[in-house]
């Protein structure tokens, strides 16, 4: 490969990789092309950016771009996956393959500003999906305002069976 062409990849991977906040790097030996094409097909409709890289100018861009330790990690051959909104997505999605596919193993990543190691990426891909999270806190909010209604309508309750009582015992007098 020319030096021109190394110049240009590394600067589409720079202008790639500039704006992202989430970066998972995947080691893929040995899968064949039926398992590529099901993964790329599948990583697209969650709208998930895979991108097979050349580690030395991978790790070059990664320099460029302030994330030089990303470069540490690349080792075998390498898939860069990216997207845009959801880390907790991508990772889940990337350790299910990793299950299921031999020879496909995470190595790392970058989410949010920070290096995360494969353990980082597994504790994240163990988080609920988005809408249980944004459930799980409506409830939780919503709990001390239906507990203070329960008090309310306790209280209420209690009167009128007092009173009731009262007004049957005066009827049998």
């Amino acid at each position: 490969m020319s030096k021109a062409l190394k110049k240009l990849i590394v600067e589409e991977l720079i202008a790639d990789y500039r704006d992202k906040k989430n970066l998972v790097l995947v080691n893929f030996k040995g899968i064949d092309a039926q398992q590529t094409n099901i993964l790329k097909r599948d990583l697209s409709e969650k709208n998930i950016k895979a991108r097979v890289v050349k580690n030395s100018l991978a790790a070059i861009a990664f320099k460029e771009v302030g994330i030089e330790t990303l470069g540490q990690m690349l080792a075998a051959p390498t898939v860069v996956a990216t997207n845009e909104d959801d880390p907790v997505e991508l990772a889940k999605t990337l350790k299910k393959y990793s299950k299921e596919i031999s020879g496909f193993d995470i190595v790392g990543g970058w989410v949010d500003g920070e290096l995360m190691s494969v353990e980082d990426i597994s504790t994240l891909a163990s988080i609920p999906p988005r809408e249980v999270v944004l459930t799980q806190i409506v409830f939780a909010v919503q709990a001390p305002m239906v507990q203070v209604a329960n008090v309310f309508n306790a209280t209420a309750k209690s009167l009128c069976q007092v009173l009731h009582a009262i007004k049957e015992k005066k009827s049998e007098v």
